[in-house]
């Protein structure tokens, strides 16, 4: 039997880990960015954490000792089949939306929303700027990213429609965090 294609076999080398990179600013970089993504989900020792898009597991290895739950696609790396079984009170999506088509990100926050009414949604999104593009080539990576098939400006519209924006801030000009709740 044919194994499915996932989105890790077939994502570009460079975009691997990019929390292992050898290069310690970009290593810095994603340190420093999910610090702030952690400090806007103002976590609670009891919160259930969903972590959508959990790739290597990074969201885990910074938070000890809280309850995550890591759901991905790839199934080697998801803890859950289906994520909408679940009741989190926090869901951090970091990079993961620019990845999925419009249509799917308006289903999968709705998903969230149905989860729990109560539900908090971190993002981080990558601006894709002139900046964003030029840093990447500096680091001998393409300017762009042949993955990223949604807009940051398309994403946020989404959200915009199905959540209430809480908190947002623009990273050195490269990655928009943002803290969405629902308005039930």
């Amino acid at each position: 039997m044919k194994r499915k294609k996932y989105f890790y076999d077939t994502i570009e080398k460079e975009n691997e880990d990019w929390h292992n990179n050898k290069n310690p600013l970009v290593r810095l970089f994603y340190k420093l960015k999910f610090k702030i993504a952690i400090k806007y989900a103002s976590l609670k020792p009891t919160d259930l954490i969903l972590d959508f898009g959990c790739g290597s597991g990074q969201l885990r290895k910074m938070l000890p000792g809280h309850k995550i739950i890591g759901y991905d696609v790839d199934p080697k790396l998801t803890e859950i089949k289906d994520y909408r079984k679940i009741k989190p009170d926090k869901i951090f999506a970091l990079d993961v939306f620019e990845h999925i088509p419009k249509n799917k990100i308006r289903k999968i926050v709705r998903d969230f929303k149905k989860m729990n009414p109560n539900i908090v949604l971190v993002t981080a999104i990558p601006t894709e700027t002139w900046l964003w593009r030029k840093t990447r080539k500096l680091m001998g990576l393409s300017e762009t990213v042949k993955d990223h098939i949604t807009k940051l400006e398309e994403i946020e519209s989404i959200l915009c429609q199905e959540m209430h924006l809480q908190n947002e801030t623009t990273f050195v000009l490269m990655s928009r965090i943002s803290r969405w709740a629902n308005y039930g």
